[in-house]
Protein backbone atom coordinates (compact mmCIF):
# COMPACT_ATOMS: atom_id res chain seq x y z
CA UNK A 1 0.00 0.00 0.00
CA UNK A 2 1.29 3.45 -0.90
CA UNK A 3 1.84 5.78 2.00
CA UNK A 4 0.80 9.39 1.53
CA UNK A 5 2.70 12.04 3.49
CA UNK A 6 2.46 15.83 3.75
CA UNK A 7 5.50 17.58 2.26
CA UNK A 8 6.27 21.31 2.39
CA UNK A 9 5.78 22.70 -1.12
CA UNK A 10 8.99 24.74 -0.88
CA UNK A 11 11.05 21.53 -0.51
CA UNK A 12 9.99 20.17 -3.92
CA UNK A 13 12.05 20.81 -7.07
CA UNK A 14 10.48 20.49 -10.51
CA UNK A 15 13.22 18.71 -12.47
CA UNK A 16 11.36 18.53 -15.77
CA UNK A 17 8.96 21.48 -15.99
CA UNK A 18 6.41 21.53 -18.76
CA UNK A 19 4.47 24.37 -20.25
CA UNK A 20 0.79 24.46 -19.58
CA UNK A 21 -2.29 26.14 -20.91
CA UNK A 22 -3.16 29.07 -18.60
CA UNK A 23 -6.91 28.45 -18.80
CA UNK A 24 -6.47 24.78 -17.94
CA UNK A 25 -4.13 25.68 -15.07
CA UNK A 26 -6.69 28.16 -13.72
CA UNK A 27 -9.27 25.33 -13.75
CA UNK A 28 -6.90 23.20 -11.66
CA UNK A 29 -6.40 26.03 -9.17
CA UNK A 30 -10.14 26.75 -8.95
CA UNK A 31 -10.95 23.06 -8.56
CA UNK A 32 -8.42 22.57 -5.76
CA UNK A 33 -9.63 25.77 -4.06
CA UNK A 34 -13.26 24.65 -4.08
CA UNK A 35 -13.07 20.85 -3.76
CA UNK A 36 -9.56 20.08 -2.55
CA UNK A 37 -6.88 17.75 -3.88
CA UNK A 38 -8.30 14.57 -5.43
CA UNK A 39 -4.99 12.80 -6.05
CA UNK A 40 -1.61 13.22 -4.34
CA UNK A 41 1.49 14.21 -6.27
CA UNK A 42 4.43 11.82 -6.64
CA UNK A 43 7.94 12.79 -5.56
CA UNK A 44 11.29 11.15 -4.90
CA UNK A 45 13.77 12.03 -2.16
CA UNK A 46 16.75 14.00 -3.32
CA UNK A 47 18.46 14.33 0.03
CA UNK A 48 20.23 17.41 -1.30
CA UNK A 49 19.39 19.73 1.56
CA UNK A 50 21.52 19.74 4.73
CA UNK A 51 18.78 17.89 6.59
CA UNK A 52 18.08 15.52 3.66
CA UNK A 53 14.59 16.83 2.97
CA UNK A 54 14.81 17.77 -0.70
CA UNK A 55 12.33 16.20 -3.11
CA UNK A 56 12.06 15.94 -6.88
CA UNK A 57 8.64 16.10 -8.50
CA UNK A 58 7.75 13.10 -10.64
CA UNK A 59 4.06 13.70 -11.25
CA UNK A 60 1.70 16.55 -10.38
CA UNK A 61 3.30 19.82 -11.49
CA UNK A 62 -0.08 21.51 -11.99
CA UNK A 63 -1.30 20.43 -8.56
CA UNK A 64 1.96 21.55 -6.89
CA UNK A 65 1.87 24.93 -8.64
CA UNK A 66 -1.80 25.34 -7.64
CA UNK A 67 -0.94 24.69 -3.98
CA UNK A 68 1.88 27.23 -4.18
CA UNK A 69 -0.37 29.84 -5.81
CA UNK A 70 -3.09 29.22 -3.22
CA UNK A 71 -0.53 29.63 -0.43
CA UNK A 72 -1.05 26.11 0.93
CA UNK A 73 2.28 25.24 2.57
CA UNK A 74 2.09 21.41 2.42
CA UNK A 75 0.84 18.97 -0.19
CA UNK A 76 -0.09 15.29 0.06
CA UNK A 77 2.48 13.19 -1.78
CA UNK A 78 3.54 9.64 -2.46
CA UNK A 79 7.32 9.28 -2.06
CA UNK A 80 8.73 6.92 -4.70
CA UNK A 81 12.09 5.22 -4.26
CA UNK A 82 14.36 6.57 -7.04
CA UNK A 83 17.55 8.62 -7.45
CA UNK A 84 17.69 11.96 -9.31
CA UNK A 85 18.41 10.39 -12.73
CA UNK A 86 15.59 7.88 -12.30
CA UNK A 87 13.32 10.72 -11.13
CA UNK A 88 14.06 12.65 -14.31
CA UNK A 89 13.25 9.63 -16.48
CA UNK A 90 10.04 8.95 -14.50
CA UNK A 91 9.01 12.58 -14.95
CA UNK A 92 9.75 12.50 -18.69
CA UNK A 93 7.72 9.32 -19.09
CA UNK A 94 4.84 10.88 -17.15
CA UNK A 95 4.89 14.01 -19.33
CA UNK A 96 5.11 12.09 -22.59
CA UNK A 97 2.43 9.55 -21.70
CA UNK A 98 0.08 12.07 -20.07
CA UNK A 99 -1.55 13.36 -23.25
CA UNK A 100 -1.43 12.98 -26.97
CA UNK A 101 1.13 15.65 -27.66
CA UNK A 102 2.10 16.37 -31.25
CA UNK A 103 5.20 14.38 -32.21
CA UNK A 104 7.27 17.55 -32.53
CA UNK A 105 6.70 18.19 -28.79
CA UNK A 106 7.65 14.61 -27.97
CA UNK A 107 10.89 14.58 -29.97
CA UNK A 108 13.24 15.93 -27.27
CA UNK A 109 11.72 13.70 -24.59
CA UNK A 110 11.92 10.60 -26.79
CA UNK A 111 15.55 11.50 -27.48
CA UNK A 112 16.27 11.76 -23.74
CA UNK A 113 14.69 8.34 -23.11
CA UNK A 114 16.92 6.91 -25.87
CA UNK A 115 20.00 8.52 -24.24
CA UNK A 116 19.02 6.84 -20.96
CA UNK A 117 19.33 3.49 -22.73
CA UNK A 118 15.74 2.63 -23.56
CA UNK A 119 15.13 0.82 -26.85
CA UNK A 120 12.27 1.54 -29.28
CA UNK A 121 9.97 -1.07 -27.74
CA UNK A 122 10.54 0.21 -24.18
CA UNK A 123 9.98 3.83 -25.21
CA UNK A 124 6.85 2.86 -27.15
CA UNK A 125 5.45 1.02 -24.12
CA UNK A 126 6.13 4.02 -21.88
CA UNK A 127 4.47 6.59 -24.14
CA UNK A 128 1.68 4.50 -25.64
CA UNK A 129 2.97 4.37 -29.22
CA UNK A 130 4.22 1.67 -31.57
CA UNK A 131 7.90 0.81 -31.71
CA UNK A 132 7.85 1.46 -35.47
CA UNK A 133 6.57 5.01 -34.91
CA UNK A 134 9.18 5.59 -32.19
CA UNK A 135 11.89 4.34 -34.58
CA UNK A 136 10.76 6.73 -37.30
CA UNK A 137 10.64 9.68 -34.89
CA UNK A 138 14.09 8.80 -33.52
CA UNK A 139 15.48 8.72 -37.07
CA UNK A 140 14.09 12.20 -37.64
CA UNK A 141 15.50 13.34 -34.25
CA UNK A 142 18.94 11.96 -35.07
CA UNK A 143 18.87 13.74 -38.43
CA UNK A 144 17.64 17.01 -36.84
CA UNK A 145 14.51 17.05 -38.99
CA UNK A 146 12.03 19.03 -36.89
CA UNK A 147 10.59 20.64 -40.03
CA UNK A 148 9.68 17.23 -41.45
CA UNK A 149 7.99 16.21 -38.21
CA UNK A 150 6.03 19.47 -38.30
CA UNK A 151 4.96 18.71 -41.88
CA UNK A 152 3.82 15.23 -40.81
CA UNK A 153 1.91 16.66 -37.83
CA UNK A 154 0.05 19.16 -39.99
CA UNK A 155 -0.86 16.46 -42.50
CA UNK A 156 1.21 17.93 -45.31
CA UNK A 157 3.26 14.77 -45.81
CA UNK A 158 3.02 11.18 -44.61
CA UNK A 159 5.66 10.04 -42.12
CA UNK A 160 7.03 7.50 -44.59
CA UNK A 161 7.80 10.32 -47.05
CA UNK A 162 9.41 12.32 -44.23
CA UNK A 163 11.67 9.33 -43.53
CA UNK A 164 12.57 9.02 -47.23
CA UNK A 165 13.40 12.74 -47.38
CA UNK A 166 15.47 12.54 -44.18
CA UNK A 167 17.45 9.58 -45.55
CA UNK A 168 18.30 11.51 -48.71
CA UNK A 169 21.95 12.62 -48.70
CA UNK A 170 21.51 15.66 -50.86
CA UNK A 171 20.16 18.68 -48.95
CA UNK A 172 18.89 20.24 -52.18
CA UNK A 173 16.91 17.11 -53.03
CA UNK A 174 15.43 17.10 -49.53
CA UNK A 175 14.30 20.72 -49.87
CA UNK A 176 12.87 20.21 -53.37
CA UNK A 177 10.89 17.14 -52.29
CA UNK A 178 9.57 18.94 -49.22
CA UNK A 179 8.65 22.06 -51.21
CA UNK A 180 7.00 20.04 -53.99
CA UNK A 181 4.86 18.12 -51.57
CA UNK A 182 3.93 21.02 -49.28
CA UNK A 183 3.00 23.21 -52.25
CA UNK A 184 0.66 20.49 -53.52
CA UNK A 185 2.65 19.92 -56.69
CA UNK A 186 2.79 16.16 -56.15
CA UNK A 187 0.95 13.59 -54.11
CA UNK A 188 2.71 11.13 -51.83
CA UNK A 189 2.06 8.35 -54.37
CA UNK A 190 3.80 10.33 -57.13
CA UNK A 191 6.83 11.02 -54.96
CA UNK A 192 7.03 7.53 -53.46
Amino acid sequence: MRQIVLIPTDQIRILNPRRRNRAHHKEIIDNIASIGLKRPITVTRLGTDDDGTGYALVCGQGRLEAFRELGIPEIPAVVADADEAESMVMSLVENVARRHHPAIERMPEIGVLRKHGYNNEEIAAKIGATSTWVGMILLLVEKGEERLVAAVETGLIPITLAIDIARSDDAGTQQLLTDAYTNGMHSGRELG
